[in-house]
């Protein structure tokens, strides 16, 4: 299953639509998990903001999602 996940996604969309990505977000010593700006911070905007690579974030978040699916978590 292909996620059409994107940087215009925020990070309260892609922990509300796929919970497992919650890890990825810790892993990646962000935070996004709990803060009351998840809602409005897109992925570009979290990959700026901690001087992250933006194709690593989405290649992370994708990767953690594709193996919950074939889980089927």
């Amino acid at each position: 299953m292909e996620t059409t996940l994107d940087a215009t996604w925020t990070a309260e969309q892609v922990m509300q639509a796929y919970p497992q990505t919650v890890s990825v977000f810790l892993a990646l010593k962000t935070d996004c998990v709990g803060c009351s700006l998840e809602r409005f911070c897109s992925l570009e905007e979290v990959a700026a903001s901690y001087e992250l690579s933006l194709d690593v974030v989405l290649e992370k978040l994708r990767k953690s999602i594709q193996i919950s699916s074939k889980r089927g978590e």
